[in-house]
């Protein structure tokens, strides 16, 4: 039996990752040239620019700029993988209120990606993401406490 936390990872988490970078939509007249070129470039499939450009961005203090560095880190796009620093940014984007990145350090947390696993840190941050609205972090949490959830009873093939 495949455990709770390997089902959420293969089932929910990739259909969050791909809306990360649907964010290009939100406010780009407000954020800096670099955030919008970055994007533009990604969008064109030029990721190492794009990852040059995001993380001025984000350096600069542009919260869904370290949302979507710390995504490339972890997955390696435009740069080589590095989940510590993809960690580190998710963690920074958490901290100025952005509800992905809330959900997002709590998955890292829930499976030590970039950090020492740590279950209680794990909780806070979904409960957190899911206090304030985050559906995702409401679903996952109520798959870790449900005492009847079973994977092969779910009947979802991973």
């Amino acid at each position: 039996m495949i455990s709770k936390h390997k089902f959420l990872k293969s089932s929910i988490l990739p259909a969050v990752v791909s809306s990360i970078f649907g964010l290009s939509s939100l406010s780009i007249e407000a954020r800096g040239d670099e955030y919008t070129r970055g994007i533009a470039a990604y969008e064109n499939g030029d990721y190492s620019k794009a990852f040059e450009l995001i993380k001025l961005s984000a350096e600069s203090g542009d919260a869904k700029s370290q949302l979507i560095l710390s995504t490339m880190y972890r997955r390696g796009i435009g740069i080589e993988k590095d989940e510590y620093e993809g960690f580190f940014w998710c963690k920074e984007a958490a901290e100025q209120e952005i509800l992905e990145a809330k959900f997002h350090l709590g998955l890292m947390y829930m499976d030590g990606e970039g950090v020492t696993e740590d279950q209680t840190e794990a909780e806070k941050w979904l409960w957190d993401a899911a206090s304030l609205g985050y559906p995702q972090a409401t679903e996952i949490l109520q798959y870790l406490f449900s005492e009847d959830f079973d994977i092969e009873e779910a009947n979802i093939g991973c």
